[in-house]
């Protein structure tokens, strides 16, 4: 997907989210596929909601940073019926080895992705991990 261009983007990242309504193990199709986003530096601010792109210009600019990748993931999950209603929450946490902002997506209080690169794990595995929630739906 992430290589193609405008229109075809799009075309592909709608094919997937179809993909998704049936598929066994939707979270892992999910995370795998934003685990091949084009890393650019950090660009979104965490503290300005509103500033952040809709599903569409997100994919069209494709440019992702950690935050950008979890907006991804919640958008091509919340797009389709399957999980349009679903309950999703954005946590920061900060990497104590990089010292830098760590992003993931929590869904339905069940599954985090983006903790990881095409990892997705139950919620248990934050008991470890101080965050704070910066958006939820």
């Amino acid at each position: 997907m992430f290589d193609s261009f405008g229109n075809d983007r799009l075309a592909k990242w709608k094919q997937i989210r179809d993909q998704l309504e049936t598929e066994t193990d939707p979270l892992q199709i999910v995370s795998e596929l934003w685990a091949q986003a084009p890393l650019v530096n950090p660009f979104l601010d965490q503290d300005d909601a509103e500033s952040w792109p809709d599903p569409w210009r997100l994919v069209m600019d494709n440019r992702y940073d950690d935050l950008a990748i979890c907006l991804g993931m919640l958008y091509t999950l919340k797009l389709t019926q399957r999980f349009m209603g679903s309950k999703y929450e954005i946590h920061m946490s900060i990497n104590s080895y990089k010292k830098e902002p760590l992003y993931f997506l929590v869904v339905d209080s069940k599954s985090v992705l983006n903790l990881c690169y095409r990892k997705v794990f139950t919620v248990d595995v934050l008991k470890d991990i101080e965050s704070n929630i910066i958006w939820s739906l």
